[in-house]
């Protein structure tokens, strides 16, 4: 399956922009080759006394071949690459979620599925140019105003039949519906209605499958909302809301026990700035940006803040509390910052921040978008991980963000180990 963009649309008379066009090739059926079906993401061919979807509904698997185009340095295919893939799939699977709701019968069959959190992202084996990389999607868990899909992402390599998984992510969306219309019928202003359950599948095995991971995806969706309602504490990935207090007292700690290295480099030499305009094909039908389109640049940017650091070819291997906050608009002028704020032996976390200048807005100051901690390690021409520079601290700030680093990095390493027992 593959989402149309502007430049297909411009280029036939038989699909539609955001049309999801789906390619069904039977090799062994010699009167029938190849078949091409059409589904519109907002399809509202279902019963219309359907009150939940099932998993098998959305499910969606979209694929491509990788070419050099899409390739780092060293002929891996980029990141960012891999990011974009994950999100239209995942807005495909979410959308199609929502089409049989009420609200998409409200709105005309124009209800869509917006990106607001990209969570426990994996990168766990390189793709190479010449496979072909597919994403499976899945609804794992639905709240009333969010849709968690799991994508995981397999490359094969066509020639010798062989295929492996290479990425895992959960993709958090929130379902829109315009509210308001302008004179000539364009969506002016949107509003989150509510989500269409999912439900349960009925083998005894699936449910407990997916028990797990509702058990877990709900976990995690209250932690958020519990942090969120404590405006008083501050939130890290380490442990969930914290007190202030007990932070700033294991910060001074950490400040008192921070020895500057002899050799090494700062988080200012690490510094990245990216510009980008958003053009038409970046964009869905309602001129907003994808949140792969954002995803990618942000990737890009800490792919160059780890190299500024570690001067050697670099990967991305996680990537944790992405969040998106705000619209990118088509016109827009969208600026990536990135920077190394921890190091370990052998890893780099980098913060990064997304933020756009609109013509359409009246204030001076751009406006934050989206943020997120991307995970890079070297690797040297043996394919082995090498030794990163060590990090040197020079303000408050410097030592704050590599103290949060640091407790991120230990939670994380502790939840390998107890996932390995």
């Amino acid at each position: 399956c593959i989402l149309l963009d502007p430049i297909v649309s411009l280029t036939t008379s038989y699909f539609v922009l955001a049309d999801v066009v789906c390619l069904s090739i039977q090799p062994h059926d010699p009167t029938s080759l190849a078949s091409i079906s059409l589904r519109q993401t907002g399809d509202t061919h279902h019963s219309q006394d359907k009150m939940t979807s099932t998993n098998a509904a959305a499910a969606v698997v979209v694929a491509r071949l990788l070419l050099p185009d899409d390739a780092n340095p060293v002929g891996n295919v980029h990141g960012g690459t891999t990011l974009k893939l994950m999100e239209e799939a995942g807005m495909i699977a979410a959308t199609r979620h929502m089409s049989s709701s009420e609200a998409n019968r409200e709105s005309r069959g124009n209800c869509l599925a917006a990106l607001v959190r990209f969570d426990t992202m994996a990168f766990h084996k390189p793709i190479f140019v010449g496979e072909v990389a597919s994403c499976t999607c899945e609804i794992i868990f639905t709240s009333n105003q969010s849709i968690l899909v799991e994508v995981v992402v397999t490359a094969e390599d066509i020639s010798k039949g062989k295929t492996r998984v290479t990425n895992t992510g959960w993709l958090w969306y929130v379902p829109l519906a315009p509210s308001s219309f302008g004179p000539t019928g364009e969506k002016k202003d949107w509003k989150i209605v509510q989500v269409l359950p999912m439900a349960m599948p009925d083998e005894e095995a699936a449910i407990q499958k997916s028990m797990t991971k509702y058990g877990k995806a709900k976990a995690k969706y209250e932690m958020r909302k519990k942090s969120s309602q404590n405006s008083g504490e501050d939130f890290d990935a380490a442990g969930g809301a914290n007190d202030a207090k007990e932070i700033n007292n294991d910060l001074d700690t950490f400040k008192s026990q921070y020895t500057a290295p002899s050799e090494g480099r700062s988080p200012t030499e690490s510094e990245q700035v990216l510009c980008q305009m958003v053009l038409p094909g970046d964009c869905s039908k309602d001129h907003v940006a994808f949140g792969g389109f954002v995803m990618k640049l942000m990737d890009n940017a800490a792919g160059c803040s780890a190299w500024r650091h570690c001067r050697a070819n670099v990967v991305t291997v996680a990537i944790s509390d992405m969040d998106f906050v705000s619209w990118v608009r088509l016109g827009d002028l969208c600026t990536i910052r990135s920077k190394v704020v921890y190091a370990s032996s052998k890893s780099l976390e980098i913060e990064v921040v997304a933020s756009v200048a609109s013509a359409a807005s009246n204030r001076d100051e751009d406006t934050v978008v989206a943020k997120g901690l991307f995970t890079f390690v070297s690797i040297g021409s043996d394919g082995k991980v090498l030794s990163v520079p060590k990090l040197r601290l020079e303000s408050d700030e410097d030592m704050r963000n590599a103290y949060l680093g640091k407790r991120r990095y230990e939670a994380a390493k502790r939840a390998r180990l107890e996932g390995s027992n």
